[in-house]
């Protein structure tokens, strides 16, 4: 009886994480690209500054 409990609940629970999961990837990858972004815009601003400088 308590293993027909308890399957739908572990089975609902690993869903539950690897949404959890894959949602956490999504914003990683977005983080990370915005990162990357962010990172060439600077080195563009620097290689501007830098050729004025000069």
């Amino acid at each position: 009886m308590i293993i027909i409990v308890a399957l739908p609940v572990i089975i609902f629970l690993w869903i539950f994480l690897w949404s959890i999961t894959k949602t956490l990837e999504n914003l990683t990858d977005k983080i990370l690209d915005n990162q990357d972004k962010q990172y060439k815009l600077l080195e563009e601003i620097k290689s501007k500054l830098n050729d004025k400088l000069e």
